[in-house]
């Protein structure tokens, strides 16, 4: 529509400007070389424009043949540029396809028919090395891509995923914070790079790019917080090994304070406490947690915080345990604990009460073990021993210190899981692996250090 009117306004004007010379008629004389030529002011002007229009034609004509070599090389450019992304693409697909020859001839082609793209044909070598397992010469064309600031990304991931392929971390963390300069908020980037920070437990830096990650989502916040409180531990745990009990403190203090119902969490700080004669405060942080997580591994701190005159008293241990109860009446911890403390003092009775209730809210393997000694202690039943031999067979395991990723099962939460040491992949589950377990087979998994051992200050 616009052109439209443009050119209806064009029309209309080369109209009042013919309309206006008609209306002024005149003639142009023209003395030159003693030639003396006279016309209507109407002709004059359109000679004149015929001999610009001619002017303009011969001067594209003589442009054309004067350019017409770079017009050529212009063509021959475009088709060899056409032909080097084909054999680029051709490259790729014989990459894909896991056939090395193919992309190393592909990869010489296109750098040959489109020179000024010769990152295109350094990454097809280097995809083509991988192939062959030749992570040398995969590093060095990589590197090359790093000239290219437009492919330079391309040759740090590659770098970074030969580097990773190799086992050569030092080198994949260069690789991978030489990535973050170009993409600082790209996630998968920061998660390799805390990844990497972790495997070196260089728990600073882990510290930093964790908060980096958290912030553009690309690690989950409750995840975060296990990751710090895990990263704490460990930590603490070095000191103690190393006889810094202050600066060990302090690091458990900081990760009970973050999660006050996590077990690794509690059971180390209140072994420090007991170590540190704090004994009502270790007694306090127990009775907290016991009335939300009934966790075995609390029972025998538990013990470990009666009066030290005592210690040897079964009957002030039985008695001892039933505060536990009180505190968490539909604990079954409490009553298989209870029911141990009554079995090592012959008291049958009292033994078979708590161990069914212990039944009737949650029945495991374990119960069923402690049931079959107590009816072998005191004597009685053969038909119950096989009557709770044949339960033991069908009830449901006992939970276990497990890594969610192997299913390998450990006596004591540790940050890193050997011997494979993935970080942080410790839960207390049934293991999916194993039906039951017993003492031997537990003997035989590597262990974290005991939080059982009060360190001295």
């Amino acid at each position: 529509m616009l052109g439209a009117l443009v050119f209806v306004a064009k029309t209309v004007l080369l109209v009042a400007l013919a309309v206006w010379v008609a209306d002024r008629p005149g003639t142009v004389m023209i003395d030159w070389l003693g030639f003396t030529i006279t016309m209507h002011i109407g002709i004059f002007l359109l000679v004149s424009l015929g001999v610009i229009l001619l002017a303009l034609f011969l001067f594209r004509v003589l442009k054309g043949v004067s350019d017409l070599p770079k017009i050529w090389s212009r063509y021959r450019r475009d088709i060899g540029r056409e032909k080097g992304y084909r054999a680029f693409v051709l490259g790729l697909s014989a990459v894909a396809a896991g056939d090395s020859k193919a992309a190393n001839y592909q990869a010489f082609r296109a750098q040959k028919l489109m020179p000024e793209g010769a990152s295109l044909g350094f990454l097809l070598k280097a995809q083509s090395a991988r192939l062959d397992g030749d992570h040398d010469e995969a590093m060095r064309n990589f590197s090359r891509l790093l000239d290219d600031k437009n492919a330079a990304f391309l040759g740090l991931r590659g770098l970074l995923q030969s580097a990773l392929e190799s086992k050569n971390y030092d080198q994949a963390l260069d690789a991978t914070y030489r990535a973050l300069k170009l993409y600082p908020r790209q996630g998968w980037i920061l998660k390799i790079a805390y990844d990497l920070e972790i495997r070196k437990c260089d728990f600073n830096n882990a510290r930093k790019i964790l908060y980096r990650a958290e912030k553009v989502k690309a690690i989950p916040a409750d995840k975060a917080q296990r990751d710090r409180i895990a990263m704490l531990l460990h930590e603490a745990d070095q000191d103690r090994e190393q006889g810094k009990m202050a600066e060990s403190y302090k690091k458990i203090l900081k990760a009970y304070g973050y999660d006050r119902y996590f077990i690794p969490s509690v059971t180390r700080y209140a072994s420090t406490l007991i170590a540190m004669n704090k004994r009502r405060s270790a007694i306090g942080v127990l009775e907290k947690t016991w009335k939300v997580v009934d966790h075995p591994d609390l029972l025998d701190l538990w013990i470990l915080v009666m009066p030290k005159t005592k210690l040897q008293d079964k009957v002030y241990r039985l008695n001892w345990l039933e505060r536990l109860l009180a505190l968490n009446p539909q604990s079954a911890e409490a009553q298989m604990a209870l029911g141990r403390a009554a079995l090592d003092i012959g008291l049958w009775g009292e033994a078979r009460s708590y161990f069914k209730m212990a039944e009737d809210l949650k029945p495991s393997k374990r119960l069923y073990g402690y049931l079959m000694e107590l009816e072998e202690k005191s004597g009685r039943h053969e038909l119950r021993m096989r009557e709770w031999m044949q339960k033991s067979l069908s009830a449901p395991a006992d939970c276990v210190w497990m890594c969610r990723e192997t299913n390998r099962v450990y006596k004591a939460w540790s940050a890193f899981a050997i011997p494979h040491n993935s970080f942080n992949t410790m839960i207390w589950d049934v293991p999916i692996h194993l039906g039951s377990y017993d003492d031997a087979t537990l003997e035989m998994l590597p262990l974290a250090p005991s939080v059982l051992e009060a360190p001295k200050f």
